[in-house]
């Protein structure tokens, strides 16, 4: 049982250099805390669990997610190519979670509102990413958690996915609500008939953010970069060494100035000339 990673995985992608100071020192001890739950919690699976998703219980997931913080859920398979190098998941049924990150705070880039809201961030969505996996058990599923600071998968990648939106050369997730301004957590779990999106309407950033590259040029680091695998397919990197976590990528990314909408738009406006 489980699923490993390929030889097409990427190596493991750091988390986001959190800068420790007396304000964030309690978060951190969280976050910590509940990285420590997502593996200590597993002797807690159901020994025979439940492997179909019963009649309203989605809903019924879904409703208790969003009471606790979460904005956006969606289901997919696990690729092993989005698992990173020497990972291995006990599921290969993922529940992808999405919390918002706020907007005044990635404006004011760099500075430490922004370093103290993205730690809050982590550690909201690491405590209901855990909530929710704890649900899942209770009613008889079993689950794995991902922290949101410090997972298995590629986040981004397995979100585009599930048809949450697009990953930017950035690395990150663009949503049509959010644009780049969220994180993600994921659940795996032991059921095997959840929803798959199966399509992806949001391919047409690709080409916008092929011709954009505002976040590449505004990195003070120089630290994203992009490498092409043996298909000739880009893939971003992040050289951690050049990497401060500033946040000024998501900050100067054009789907956090303009609505998604309002480029989409544009974009077909461009393309059809």
């Amino acid at each position: 049982m489980g699923i490993e990673s390929s030889t097409r995985s990427p190596p493991k992608i750091m988390p986001d250099k959190l800068k420790i100071t007396l304000k964030t020192l309690p978060k951190q001890l969280s976050i910590a805390k509940n990285i420590e739950h997502t593996v200590k919690s597993l002797r807690y699976n159901p020994e025979n669990p439940e492997t179909t998703l019963t009649d309203g219980f989605k809903e019924e997931f879904e409703g208790f997610a969003s009471s606790i913080g979460i904005d956006k859920v969606a289901y997919t398979p696990v690729p092993p190519e989005f698992i990173f190098q020497d990972r291995k998941l006990i599921y290969e049924n993922a529940i992808i979670l999405v919390m918002e990150m706020d907007k005044k705070a990635i404006d004011n880039a760099p500075s430490s509102q922004t370093q103290e809201m993205g730690v809050v961030t982590y550690d909201e969505l690491g405590k209901a990413t855990n909530h929710l996996t704890d649900f899942l058990r209770e009613n008889g599923v079993a689950a794995q958690a991902s922290h949101p600071a410090g997972g298995f998968v590629v986040y981004p990648a397995l979100a585009q996915k599930a048809g949450l939106g697009w990953k930017g050369r950035h690395g990150m997730l663009i949503t049509p609500e959010f644009g780049p301004r969220q994180r993600i957590s994921v659940i795996f779990t032991s059921i095997n008939n959840l929803p798959d999106n199966g399509s992806n309407s949001h391919s047409w950033v690709s080409s916008f953010c092929e011709k954009c590259g505002k976040c590449i040029k505004a990195c003070p680091g120089n630290a994203i970069t992009e490498e092409s695998d043996a298909s000739s397919i880009k893939r971003t990197v992040i050289l951690k060494e050049f990497c401060h976590g500033c946040t000024i990528c998501m900050k100067e990314c054009s789907f956090n100035k303009r609505g998604y909408d309002q480029i989409k738009t544009k974009n077909r406006q461009f393309n059809s000339k």
